[in-house]
């Protein structure tokens, strides 16, 4: 037997297409490490620039002044609670998850803790060590999200498909087409522009219908809503298996759809091939 990308195929197995997840299809994510990196210079050089201007200190010392802690430090303190949790309440909301405002109040809390608790090296201000932290996790989590995206293998034969995933551990699932009773297929505009997308085979005795929650509302009908939730209905499988932002969206639909078909109608073909045979022994 064969080997491609470490599958073993079958007998009489032939591979139609093998992808991997778009580089686009990642870019959220790529986006809060942007967002993190980005809040890290910022607040950093407005530290240094309120440093180098005393007036305009001054003026902030009436009312930022706290006890224990320099005007330049409460301000960037602040700021980096408001940016950081006001960016993960958005993030929550148009992604439909928790996750992203639970990620970023972890960094938040760490990034304080370490100010208030850690004794920072001579060079970097007691301020900055938070900024530091910061900076690195968008660092490694822009790092993490790509080898996680190069990790991600689909292969489609005509038998099965096929998806492999080796990140921190190594996962390997399959369907046979004659399990697929339909497609989901999701696609935003970036997908439609670029020709990549994700492919739910929906299998049918997992059918199911969820909704999805998010810790943070959103606007809906002209109405904002704190502290809420947002749910839809969406399809769902018991045993899931998505080909997630999976280039070549077209022609790997359209593989799905032909095999699907085809194994659809083996079996009406064989019993007429039995008929068939049946009626020239009686003849």
């Amino acid at each position: 037997m064969s080997r491609v990308h470490g599958v073993e195929l079958l007998p009489g197995e032939k591979v139609e297409l093998v992808s991997k997840p778009h580089p686009l299809s990642f870019l959220k994510y790529h986006m809060v490490s942007v967002y993190l990196m980005f809040l890290s210079f910022s607040l950093a050089w407005l530290y240094y620039y309120l440093q180098a201007h005393n007036s305009l200190l001054a003026i902030l010392d009436t009312v930022f002044g706290v006890a224990g802690l320099r005007t330049e430090e409460t301000v960037v303190l602040m700021l980096f609670w408001i940016l950081l949790l006001g960016g993960g309440y958005v993030m929550s909301v148009l992604w439909t998850t928790k996750m992203p405002l639970l990620y970023l109040v972890t960094v938040t809390a760490a990034g304080t803790f370490l100010e208030f608790y850690l004794s920072p090296p001579i060079f970097i201000p007691r301020a900055i060590i938070k900024l530091v932290l910061m900076g690195m996790v968008a660092l490694f989590g822009g790092v993490a999200t790509e080898a996680y995206r190069r990790g991600c293998t689909y292969i489609l034969t005509n038998y099965r498909i096929i998806m492999k995933k080796r990140f921190v551990s190594r996962e390997e699932r399959e369907i046979t087409y004659d399990r697929i009773a339909d497609i989901n297929v999701r696609q935003g505009i970036l997908g439609r522009i670029f020709n990549y997308g994700s492919i739910i085979p929906i299998v049918d005795s997992s059918f199911v219908r969820g909704e999805d929650p998010a810790l943070a509302s959103t606007l809906k009908k002209a109405s904002v809503g704190v502290g809420g939730g947002k749910s839809f209905q969406k399809p769902r499988t018991a045993t899931y298996f998505s080909l997630y932002g999976i280039s070549n969206l077209k022609k790997a639909r359209a593989i799905i759809s032909l095999k699907r078909l085809e194994s659809r109608e083996a079996p009406i073909l064989m019993r007429i091939g039995k008929l068939l045979e049946g009626t020239r022994e009686a003849t």
